[in-house]
């Protein structure tokens, strides 16, 4: 049997909603011959009639009825999984969303998103995930997430990119330390010890290098697995440590400590978004994007996403 292109499950399926074929080919934008002609063709394939004349109309054949009904399933499949594809609605999408963040990430960033995405997409879920940063890129390729936030570094080739704000670094002590804010010195700060966040690598390297252009080094106090862990351990020692500016503000809030500016100049940290291309055109992910960039982007991260977009 010879297999005909599948522009055939539309003429069966507007055969038989108009049984005329004169209607059908003005529904399909045919003429009546091209429809005709089409007809004769599926009749010679399928070896059957499929639509007879019954008086001023045209009645399908069992096999016609069973082909056209069949078709109108195929056919809102169609719709509905290709042509649709694009269609995204916030308000009724039950979409989860996948983002690798750092603990500080889940601390500072994730009620805001969470609060942002019940509001515009109450039936979407958010599913922040961790991940260490050699499995990022391969991760967001995969589709085992859907996007990196965080100031992560170089990612890898195929990736997206998009600067959401800049944050600062910033020390805390103890509110009852006896060094104040204004007379942290260099000198202090150097021989003060340090607690440390594993999840604050990079933070940390940073640090470290301003450091080593003085001659020093950072002293380590203890290092701790969870970023929770820094402000209770500086709320009850001399121990000190530095910190983004929004998790100082955050920490100050329920540990007893007090907020100094670094005698040493830090580079800002560049806080993006990261995503794979295989999501650039989703209509979802694209929303989802734009979701992350108003809500926590400042500057020229609040531009369209052709001009704030680009490859790595």
């Amino acid at each position: 049997m010879k297999t005909p292109d599948l522009n055939f499950l539309y003429i069966l399926q507007a055969l038989f909603d108009e049984r005329s074929v004169s209607r059908a080919g003005d529904r399909l934008g045919l003429t009546q011959p091209a429809v005709s002609h089409a007809l004769g063709r599926l009749r010679e394939i399928f070896q059957d009639d499929l639509f007879v004349r019954a008086g001023s109309s045209m009645a399908p054949t069992p096999v016609g009825e069973h082909m056209a009904l069949a078709s109108g399933r195929i056919l809102a499949m169609i719709q509905h999984e290709i042509w649709e594809a694009q269609a995204f609605d916030p308000a009724t999408t039950t979409r989860t969303f996948s983002v690798c963040m750092s603990d500080m990430g889940v601390f500072a960033l994730l009620p805001r998103l969470l609060s942002a995405l019940s509001e515009q997409a109450p039936n979407a879920t958010l599913k922040p995930i961790q991940l260490p940063s050699p499995q990022l890129a391969s991760a967001l390729e995969d589709g085992e997430i859907d996007m990196a936030i965080g100031y992560l570094g170089k990612m890898g080739q195929n990736l997206y990119q998009q600067t959401l704000f800049h944050r600062q670094l910033v020390g805390i002590a103890r509110a009852s330390s006896t060094t104040q804010a204004e007379d942290m010195t260099l000198a202090k700060f150097i021989s003060s010890r340090h607690v440390v966040a594993d999840t604050l690598k990079l933070t940390n390297k940073l640090l470290e290098k301003e450091l080593r252009q003085h001659g020093a080094r950072l002293k380590v106090g203890v290092h701790v697995p969870y970023l929770l862990g820094v402000p209770s351990v500086v709320a009850t020692s001399d121990f000190i440590s530095a910190v983004p500016s929004e998790l100082a503000e955050l920490f100050s809030r329920f540990a007893d400590i007090r907020v100094f500016e670094l005698p040493v100049k830090i580079p800002h940290l560049t806080v993006k978004q990261f995503w794979h291309a295989r999501h650039h055109k989703d209509a979802a992910h694209s929303w989802f994007r734009g979701l992350v960039t108003r809500t926590l982007g400042t500057g020229s991260a609040m531009a369209s996403d052709d001009k704030a977009d680009h490859r790595l």
